[in-house]
């Protein structure tokens, strides 16, 4: 009997000795998740510590933080290669604009003198060929100030029923010459938004860029009093991949040989810098943009 109290108090000692050991082992491990998502979250320097003493978890740490500081360089290395490539298109975008400037200069000059027919029918393709690139210099450029750290546009409390309003108008012409006729739903209510009018402009005027370019023929736009706007248009030239990477920078469709990739791009940061969000999906052949705006209070 004494021998049988011995072994119970024996194997009694040992079950508490591994709850406790279990308890610790638990403790550190929930500790070590926690401190690894701040460390994902925040950029630091800081490792992964732990309190235990236990081999296994010590040996889990320093196995994460190592890949810890491998993330750390890739990182570093991916903003800076960002930052390069937005001083690059910048300088390029600079460079670009200055002799496309005095190109179409001199091409106006040329239009007034006296040619053949050949010649003129020559100039008009390279005045063609000159307002693309101008047009794409400007998209690099603009790309270029969006996304710089310093970019602080002025916003104001804007009617987005009016400005959707002006850029159909504007686009008048274009939706004349692709023989659509716009089907326009808008709310009784005037909903409003705090954003930068020049940056609400660009949202509206790229997304019916881009629906006209690859419209089948109609298109449709629909603005609902929760500050949720709808764009859609029959696309069977598109595909659900080109649609989920419209929003990628420099990513532009195989017919799209007039398009940077930029005009989608700089629509997407414009919609989130105000804590917005934008979508597209494509569905029985319809390219889908959804865009939600906060409210202005």
């Amino acid at each position: 009997m004494v021998w049988l109290s011995v072994i119970c108090s024996i194997l009694l000692l040992l079950a508490v000795y591994l709850i406790v050991k279990i308890f610790l082992i638990k403790k550190d491990i929930a500790g070590i998740d926690r401190e690894f998502n701040e460390k994902l979250k925040a950029d630091t320097n800081t490792l992964i510590t732990v309190d235990g003493k236990d081999k296994t978890v010590c040996r889990l740490a320093a196995d994460i933080n190592e890949q810890l500081k491998v993330l750390r360089k890739q990182r570093l290395k991916y903003e800076q290669g960002d930052l390069e490539l937005k001083s690059a298109v910048a300088n390029i975008s600079h460079d670009l604009r200055t002799p496309l400037t005095a190109i179409s200069g001199y091409l106006e000059l040329l239009e007034k003198e006296q040619k053949s027919q050949d010649a003129e029918r020559y100039i008009g393709i390279i005045k063609n060929r000159t307002e693309t690139l101008k047009q794409l210099a400007e998209d690099l450029f603009r790309y270029s100030v969006i996304t710089s750290p310093d970019y602080d546009s002025p916003k104001e409390r804007l009617s987005v029923n009016s400005v959707l309003e002006e850029c159909i108008a504007y686009h008048y012409n274009a939706f004349r010459q692709a023989k659509i006729i716009p089907e326009i739903h808008l709310p009784e209510i005037t909903v409003y938004c705090n954003m930068n009018r020049v940056a609400l402009n660009r949202i509206f005027s790229n997304l019916i860029e881009n629906a006209i370019k690859y419209s089948n023929g109609d298109f449709c736009v629909e603005l609902n009093d929760k500050g949720e706007i709808t764009m859609s248009n029959m696309a069977s030239e598109l595909s659900t991949v080109e649609v989920s990477m419209l929003f990628d920078r420099f990513y532009t469709v195989e017919n799209a040989k007039k398009s940077t990739g930029l005009g989608l791009s700089i629509v997407k940061i414009l919609v989130e810098q105000v804590g917005g969000t934008i979508y597209a999906k494509y569905a029985a052949g319809k390219l889908i943009t959804c865009i939600c705006l906060p409210l202005a209070i």
